[in-house]
């Protein structure tokens, strides 16, 4: 099953993906007399998936709107309850900035809720950097709360995979690695979306290709294979010790990422989960409050 954030007229609408187009979850609710969701969190948090697959595949004559036609994506959620980023998982990323791969564990971060942004939304390049880049991940959506899970038993608490763009002010981390969580940090520098895949929709996780892309240009690619640390290890390695609630996003790590600058159009592309697609731009300065 395919499940995204759609913008309406009146707010918000889990998308479903179905043959023919998109349905809204208010139109599935509505038609089969559900009470998923209402919220795609909501869906994640109460582990609703098998059961609206279910009716899903019981609606075959659902009639998708056209308004639904050219879909407005939002980001999957706006606050998830952690938003994990690996660093350096793969060995030409280390290349890219010039130090020394990890080989202990992997580099991580914590990100706010205000980096979240979605598909078509502005990238905003802040003016405390000359050196923004950006950088494809695969995205595992935790389902089930969970803490100390061994990796062999991480399939059962993932509720899916999605795609992620991650910024960096990559200028600031080579005046000083210490610096990664405010280089991070910056508003817009997490896209998610549009799609979360349930695992059932990839045979094989191991193949799944992740491409940096900008202005057209390919700039890395690579498959998960080729990670250091897989995305079953990483569930099991920020599970220890800590709580991951239903809806945490875990950002596996870049192949590689491109320096993006005002104007230009940047994609992650997921093999079997989805492209996402940002436009980039100055940020403007906040008028000064005057007392």
């Amino acid at each position: 099953m395919r499940l995204c954030t759609l913008r309406t007229e009146t707010g918000e609408d889990v998308g479903v993906s179905v043959p023919g187009g998109i349905a809204g979850l208010s139109l599935v609710n509505a038609t089969a007399g559900t009470h998923y969701g209402p919220t795609l969190l909501d869906v994640i948090r109460k582990g609703e998936a098998a059961a609206l697959a279910a009716t899903i595949a019981s609606l075959p004559d659902l009639e998708v709107p056209d308004v639904l036609a050219g879909p407005d994506f939002g980001p999957l959620y706006q606050y998830p309850p952690k938003l994990w980023g690996v660093g350096l998982n793969y060995r030409r990323h280390a290349d890219d900035l010039g130090v020394r791969q990890p080989n202990d564990a992997p580099g991580s971060y914590l990100r706010p809720p205000s980096t979240v942004i979605g598909y078509g939304d502005d990238i905003l390049l802040p003016s405390q950097s000359q050196r923004v880049t950006a950088e494809a991940e695969l995205g595992v959506v935790i389902g089930t709360t969970c803490r100390d899970v061994a990796p062999e038993n991480a399939p059962s608490v993932i509720f899916g995979y999605t795609t992620v763009l991650d910024m960096t002010a990559e200028d600031v981390i080579r005046i000083n690695p210490r610096h990664i969580p405010w280089a991070k940090a910056f508003d817009t520098f997490c896209s998610i979306g549009p799609w979360v895949v349930t695992p059932d929709e990839i045979p094989d996780l191991s193949a799944v290709r992740i491409s940096t892309v900008v202005n057209g240009e390919t700039i890395a690619s690579n498959q998960v294979s080729s990670m250091m640390y897989d995305p079953y290890w990483l569930v099991g390695y920020f599970s220890g010790g800590m709580v991951l609630e239903a809806g945490t996003v875990i950002a596996t790590g870049t192949p590689g990422a491109g320096v993006i600058e005002d104007g230009d159009t940047v994609e992650a592309r997921v093999e079997g989960v989805g492209d996402l697609r940002n436009t980039v731009r100055l940020a403007r300065p906040r008028p000064v409050a005057h007392s």
